[in-house]
């Protein structure tokens, strides 16, 4: 017989057993020594303050943002633009005597390129400078870097097309005046010196408007770029499908690289076309005439290009130049065998890779 003492002591039992394990489910899991080694190293707070999307059940792990030196593809492009500037500068003012013009063919056909073309010949090699760039596709070849070279080329241009306008003026007693001072040789030292800085200011803004957070349920990739491209947002560890360093070789001297989060609804992934376009149209009308036509087809087949899915090297889509990317690496590992379970288990019926 099950005396009434005992059938309540089984029911207190059972609840305690219930509630124990309604706790258990509630605590965080135990995070492995390396975990907790990189969440030692940060100030929750102060996370949570850079990134408010972060709940109160997520606990922050690492934060980082792309590291100095991923930027100096950026920093030795406007290098190149300032010895460029300078190069005209010095080159009007530094005439090579006559023996040094015929022992050294070389330095005086710069010369005599420089002080004889002038702006021309600038405005051509920075047009040169600018199409390569957006031709390799760098990370360099981007619309913020594009605008500032174009902006760059074309200033010593449109200084002396105002002195131009301002000569004819005078023929035709005109009363019009160009507000900018007379254009001479020495207006490159400037106007590079500016153009540097202009780059390096930018590029600084640009580096520090990527933050990266790791919590122990989510990534978060969050962007802010004087307020003209902002986005945020947070990638379960469920969703992860996918995940790839690859250090590029001058990131493995200086201790940088990229880290890829792909997931299944394509986060991390960006269409790449391949091949050259040849800017004309490739629609034939009744208009065309028998001679264009040929040359249509020509540059139409130029025109085709494949298209394939590669991993997205943008830094609002990864982890971009941030140092020690084999030690995050390992840390999201650690955390999804945490979160989801090691690869090739299976949970609530669903395998992770």
């Amino acid at each position: 017989m099950v005396t009434q003492s005992t059938l309540g002591d089984s029911c207190i039992n059972d609840s305690s057993v219930v509630t124990s394990y309604k706790l258990q489910l509630s605590r965080p899991s135990h995070m492995s020594e390396y975990i907790e080694r990189y969440r030692s190293e940060i100030d929750s707070s102060s996370v949570r303050d850079a990134f408010p999307e972060i709940t109160e059940s997520e606990t922050p792990i690492w934060v980082g943002k792309p590291s100095f030196a991923s930027m100096s593809d950026k920093y030795v492009l406007a290098s190149i633009v300032l010895l460029v500037h300078f190069s005209f500068f010095f080159g009007e003012m530094l005439q090579p005597s006559d023996g040094e013009q015929n022992s050294n063919l070389l330095v005086s056909s710069l010369f005599w390129a420089i002080s004889n073309t002038g702006v021309t010949g600038f405005v051509l090699i920075m047009i040169i400078i600018t199409k390569i760039n957006h031709y390799i596709n760098f990370s360099t070849s981007g619309k913020w870097t594009t605008t500032w070279l174009i902006f760059s080329t074309f200033v010593p241009l449109f200084w002396k097309i105002m002195d131009i306008i301002e000569w004819f003026a005078t023929i035709f007693s005109s009363d019009f005046s160009n507000p900018l001072p007379e254009w001479n040789f020495t207006w490159f030292a400037p106007l590079g010196l500016s153009s540097f800085a202009i780059m390096v200011i930018f590029t600084k803004l640009y580096q520090n408007s990527f933050n990266y957070a790791i919590t122990d349920k989510r990534i978060h990739i969050r962007q802010s770029f004087l307020y003209f491209e902002t986005s945020s947002h947070g990638i379960s560890y469920h969703k992860v499908e996918n995940l790839k360093a690859d250090p590029t070789i001058l990131g493995r001297i200086l201790g940088f690289g990229n880290i890829h989060i792909v997931t299944g609804s394509g986060v991390g992934l960006q269409v790449e076309s391949l091949g050259a376009k040849s800017g004309l149209s490739t629609e034939f009308t009744e208009d065309n005439t028998r001679r264009t036509r040929p040359l249509s087809m020509i540059f139409g087949m130029i025109a085709v290009q494949r298209k394939r899915t590669v991993m997205a090297s943008d830094p609002a889509d990864c982890f971009f130049g941030i140092s020690n990317p084999m030690g995050v690496y390992r840390l999201i590992n650690e955390l999804m065998d945490e979160t989801v379970g090691p690869a090739g288990t299976i949970h609530s019926g669903t395998q992770t890779n």
